[in-house]
């Protein structure tokens, strides 16, 4: 496995991109919907990045990139148009122990950044190891086209069902064939692909008489 994959919660943590372009732009829109807090360090931003900092959505420094940016940050991206710039700025992220993502030179990277299909609270992430970008992206919108309907609905219940489902039972084999059936009960999946709350409380019940109450 040439990468260990991890989903990183960045929520109100401090990430440093470095650069100002339409790349630049893209990583501030995914960390920002994470919730990171920001910083920019790039002699001129983009329109849209312009907006964010007059927003006061980022933090923004006017100037070329030096180490000193890199302090209370967590991770870094380097996404400037010169390759030169970027890996300083991966060495100088290195030399602190950051993880840093160089944009379009994966060589230079201590992290690549996948594709992503974004149903939160389902979060699924395609890589090629930096190798083929463009068949990510194809993997991508092969893997949304097959998605289950509801998925979100159903995992978002079973996230609120399971302090219910550990205090009715302390049987571990008997809480993984619950969960098992529950994700594949058609009624079940049924009544919350159609918003029908009564429906899925009914179902819910059974399951939890039927699963892990009989005897």
């Amino acid at each position: 496995m040439d990468y260990f994959p991890i989903f990183c919660n960045l929520r109100g943590k401090r990430c440093l991109i470095v650069g100002g372009g339409q790349v630049a732009t893209h990583k501030v829109k995914g960390l920002l919907a994470a919730g990171a807090v920001l910083r920019l360090v790039a002699p001129t931003l983009s329109p849209e990045l312009a907006s964010l900092y007059a927003s006061g959505d980022i933090e923004w420094y006017p100037v070329t990139f030096s180490p000193q940016y890199l302090h209370s940050c967590w991770l870094v991206i380097a996404a400037t148009s010169d390759p030169q710039v970027n890996r300083l700025v991966s060495e100088a992220a290195s030399a602190e122990r950051l993880f840093c993502n160089v944009t379009d030179d994966p060589s230079a990277a201590s992290f690549i950044s996948p594709s992503i299909i974004d149903h939160s609270p389902v979060i699924i992430a395609l890589s090629c190891g930096g190798n083929a970008p463009v068949y990510s992206k194809i993997l991508k919108a092969h893997v949304a086209a097959h998605l289950p309907s509801g998925m979100r609905e159903s995992v978002r219940l079973a996230g609120a069902l399971r302090g219910r489902i550990n205090s009715v039972s302390g049987d571990r084999e008997r809480k993984r064939a619950f969960w098992t059936v529950f994700f594949r009960h058609a009624p079940l999946q049924q009544a919350l692909a159609q918003g029908n709350e009564r429906e899925v409380k009914q179902q819910v019940e059974w399951l939890i008489q039927h699963m892990l109450l009989s005897e």
